[in-house]
């Protein structure tokens, strides 16, 4: 195996060896696997050709547009009888407010 020094923040370490201690593997066995896991993540995803995004953004802006045409009171409606789900990461209070915020804008442009 290789070896590569590596100068690190204190603060950096300092978190390092806490989680190391919690998962109970010594500091260099869990930077190998952090990175290991990092490295394998990364080449997971591949990049896009721009033919491919465009699609997207055109998919993207369809289904806006969509969303546009449903009245404020059934978009009340369906936040009002939605289950919480705290499984949905990007279901934040910040996304709901938003929300909110696009129906109350579209009461008053009504």
């Amino acid at each position: 195996m290789g070896q590569v020094e590596i100068n690190l923040p204190e603060t950096l370490r300092y978190h390092l060896e806490l989680i190391a201690q919690k998962e109970k593997m010594p500091l260099n066995q869990y930077i190998v696997y952090a990175l290991t896991r990092q490295a394998m993540l990364g080449s997971m995803f591949h990049t896009l050709s721009e033919e491919d995004r465009a699609r997207q953004r055109e998919d993207f802006e369809e289904r806006l547009q969509r969303l546009g045409k449903v009245s404020s009171e059934d978009l009340e409606m369906i936040l009002r009888e939605r289950e919480p789900d705290d499984s949905d990461p990007d279901l934040d209070p910040e996304v709901i407010s938003r929300l909110q915020n696009r129906i109350a804008e579209a009461r008053m442009a009504q």
